[in-house]
């Protein structure tokens, strides 16, 4: 009697495979003539954006030294009678753009498949770290270079007394704990996700203290730590280990998920929507219940305007996190404002405006939602102008409320007198108006050929589409910043106020949709 002898059929790798087969498939249909000039083109692109940003570094670098020199005349805020720690301020920045990195690879997904892996392999019996290992590491790495080259022109602002040598140091080790953010949202996902509020902070509360200690390594080697460099390398070691011996566990459904969102995330900034970018960030059901908000809809309202002014102050009320991103940068604000020392005036009126620029498109989440459906707007008895009047009529009560409670508290620190509340509030009726704006933002238009310019082709309808929101914004903080920048308000400030902020209504009232 023989005994055969089964064997096991040898292991598949689908990634490999795939790999392989997409790579025969291109090689044969590319020509080297294309692959050069594409090549080429990519090169000389990346040499001018760097020379410009090189000299634009080293002329503002100058300027800054002289800017930030304390006697160099009043300051708008001025700085706590209690002493604080050098580099404050920047660790305060570093440490939001570490939790801003760690909130959007949470949304994000950092361990995902695409749409045809995770039909056709996730089903199988097979091991799925090989597809997975590979593009988390490829995010990673791309990762860690941006964040490090988006870094230094940072750094050299924040930190003038600073070397060469160690503010490539200090952007080397950013770029090493924004790949740890990232790891952080990794090892979170795929667990349930806790249905009270409070559990859900006390998950992210030690995700958030690693960030804080990364954020203070970061400005510490700056003056040439090496330890402190490496301290920071051997945290994303472990995190890596940690992170890569449980992809395994990951369920298929989240993967596929990760995927789904990273792709229509990539692809509504290939084509230049921001709108669509927050919506896709924004996959998540976000709605809250409200059993008064609910009654108090149910009541009806006497004409169409008041219904629906009623329908969209009952969706403004049940929208979850619609005040995180207006209070977090509000508390930024003011805490960069006190840190950062005896700043002058136009250095902290910037930071005002980068702050405004910020919190206002966050509270225009329900107009974007009513945006997606133009065609339901037209079914209502209302007018187009009407009907956007609805929209600004809570994204502008709020938004001023912000930019007065904003004012109030650079009033109580000594940039003026209460006068500027009032103007606070005016503009911030402009403000709202700009959220309705930018929220009904026309799709960019790519049958509009570019412009030649000495950089290449530019994009002429497609920054007009995105400009729409920021260009009313701006006109609204004009003479917000110039009453701020005097420290009292005239008769005549305060009526051009009005008048801006009202041209900003109507511009949304009655503008061209196309």
């Amino acid at each position: 009697m023989t005994t055969e002898t089964v064997q096991a059929p040898p292991s598949f790798d689908p990634v490999r495979y795939t790999r392989q087969a997409s790579r025969a498939f291109s090689r044969g249909r590319t020509r080297f003539r294309d692959a050069f000039v594409d090549v080429y083109t990519a090169v000389l692109a990346l040499g001018t954006i760097g020379a410009l940003a090189v000299g634009l570094v080293l002329a503002l670098r100058d300027q800054v030294a002289q800017a930030w020199d304390a006697g160099s005349g009043r300051t708008l805020v001025a700085p706590p009678s209690f002493v604080l720690p050098d580099g404050t301020a920047a660790a305060v920045l570093v440490f939001a753009a570490l939790a801003t990195v760690m909130v959007v690879a949470r949304k994000l997904g950092p361990a995902a498949v695409s749409g045809p892996e995770g039909y056709w392999w996730l089903s199988l019996p097979l091991d799925r770290r090989p597809m997975v290992t590979g593009r988390l590491i490829r995010r990673l790495l791309l990762v860690w270079a941006g964040a490090s080259v988006l870094y230094l022109p940072f750094g050299f602002v924040l930190d003038l007394e600073t070397s060469v040598s160690g503010q490539l140091l200090a952007a080397g080790t950013f770029g090493v704990a924004a790949v740890c953010a990232v790891l952080l949202a990794a090892l979170r996902q795929g667990r349930p996700v806790p249905r009270s509020t409070a559990e859900r902070h006390r998950g992210v509360l030690p995700g958030l203290l690693v960030l804080a200690l990364l954020s203070l390594v970061t400005v510490r080697v700056a003056a040439g730590s090496w330890a402190l460099a490496l301290g920071g390398l051997s945290v994303t070691v472990a995190l890596c280990l940690a992170v890569f011996a449980r992809l395994d566990r990951i369920p298929g459904g989240e993967l596929v998920r990760s995927g789904a969102v990273s792709g229509h995330t990539g692809a509504a900034v290939y084509l230049m929507d921001l709108n669509e970018v927050g919506r896709a960030l924004s996959a998540e059901p976000d709605g809250a219940a409200s059993p008064r908000a609910a009654r108090w809809y149910a009541r009806g309202g006497r004409t169409p305007f008041g219904a629906l002014l009623r329908a969209d102050t009952a969706a403004f009320l049940r929208t979850r996190g619609l005040w995180f991103r207006p209070v977090v940068v509000f508390v930024l604000c003011v805490f960069l404002l006190l840190a950062g020392g005896a700043q002058p005036p136009l250095v902290q009126l910037g930071m005002i405006a980068v702050a405004v620029f910020a919190a206002v498109p966050a509270l225009g989440a329900v107009a974007r939602r009513t945006a997606i459906m133009p065609g339901l707007d037209l079914l209502l008895p209302l007018p187009v102008s009407v009907l956007r009047l609805s929209r600004m009529v809570l994204p502008a009560a709020a938004l001023a409320l912000w930019t007065a409670v904003l004012c109030a508290v650079l009033v109580l620190l000594g940039a003026g007198d209460p006068s500027l509340i009032a103007l606070g509030a005016l503009a911030g009726v402009g403000f709202g108006a700009s959220a309705v704006r930018g929220a009904y933002r026309v799709q960019p238009d790519w049958t509009v050929p570019p412009v030649d310019t000495p950089f290449g082709p530019m994009p002429r309808a497609q920054a007009g589409s995105m400009v729409r929101g920021l260009d009313t914004t701006l006109l609204a903080m004009v003479p917000l910043l110039l009453g701020l920048f005097l420290g009292y308000v005239p008769g005549v400030l305060l009526v051009a106020q009005v008048g801006f902020s009202a041209v900003c209504v109507l511009v949304v009232m009655y503008s061209d949709p196309r």
